[in-house]
């Protein structure tokens, strides 16, 4: 069995409610096993033992649509593969507080050579990012007026490809 973590994109939010005690229940009778979530923002922790984190993707989102009547685009990543992420962050050394946050930015693809110059185009003194694979490293500096969630939303409409972005300390509690 692999275990996996599925980001769900902007649930709870607004009218795009979701009860995580329903979808762990939704998810278990689907055949997927000991399904747990960490808080109501759509992180989803599962085994299963499939190797295809595509297939697995797109049967959480068709479940989701036929439950709760909106697309709820979902990314998932096996905990080795976040245990990676966490290893190689660009930016060793740096512990979250009040002024400064890292944010970890999830792709469900390939962006595609026009990544690099998208990722120029983002940085200022307040927001650095760096890109390895299928992530987006976000180190904010608050103190600098950064504006994290403008930052991360331009990045998803210029890269062009569904993405969902955590905090450092919510990619760390879900690597169980």
């Amino acid at each position: 069995m692999t275990r996996y973590v599925a980001f769900l994109r902007a649930v709870n939010v607004g009218k795009r409610t979701v009860k995580m005690e329903d979808l762990r229940r939704q998810l278990d009778t689907a055949g997927f096993k000991n399904v747990t979530t960490y808080i109501q923002s759509g992180n989803v922790m599962f085994e299963s033992g499939s190797n295809n984190a595509a297939a697995l993707s797109a049967k959480i989102e068709k479940l989701l649509l036929a439950t709760y009547g909106f697309e709820v685009p979902t990314i998932i990543r096996s905990v080795s593969e976040l245990e990676n992420v966490v290893k190689h962050t660009p930016f060793p050394g740096v512990v979250p507080d009040k002024t400064t946050q890292v944010y970890i930015t999830f792709l469900s693809g390939d962006a595609g050579a026009h990544a690099a110059s998208v990722i120029a185009s983002l940085q200022s003194a307040a927001e650095t990012l760096h890109m390895k694979g299928r992530e987006v490293y976000t180190l904010i500096h608050k103190n600098l007026e950064a504006k994290p969630l403008d930052v991360i939303s331009r990045l998803e409409k210029k890269l062009g490809l569904p993405c969902t972005t955590r905090n450092w300390a919510t990619v760390n509690k879900v690597i169980w």
